[in-house]
């Protein structure tokens, strides 16, 4: 199990990432729109493409506040617990997603859920 350092340095590193990425998603917004007087069906392309953007931006914002998060479970010691069941999140997972607060069965049962009988 990596240290709680190595922990908070690679929480740091992906909140660093997620911030360049959006900002450089903002600053091609920004030159999207501010580009002159382009034909209709040009100008049409150019704003789906900056909602787009904006679209992928959100998640960004999302995938910030989950580091943050992270980061306070971190500090409070609660880091690497399912929020779910309360189970350890396997050090593969947390491997690659540093920011989850479920367990692999907790995300599977969320994503599929088991039918209910009425």
């Amino acid at each position: 199990m990596p240290t709680k350092q190595a922990i908070r340095n690679c929480l740091v590193l992906r909140r660093r990432q997620l911030l360049n990425r959006y900002r450089d998603e903002l600053e091609r917004i920004e030159e999207e729109l501010s580009v002159h007087q382009t034909e209709s069906v040009d100008r049409a392309s150019e704003q789906w493409d900056a909602k787009v953007l904006g679209t992928l931006g959100d998640a960004d914002v999302r995938g910030i506040v989950a580091v943050m998060e992270a980061l306070a479970r971190l500090d409070a010691g609660t880091y690497g617990s399912c929020v779910e069941c309360g189970r350890p999140i396997g050090a593969a997972r947390l491997g690659v997603m540093p920011e989850a607060i479920v367990c692999i069965s907790c995300a599977t049962n969320a994503e599929h859920p088991v039918a209910r009988s009425a």
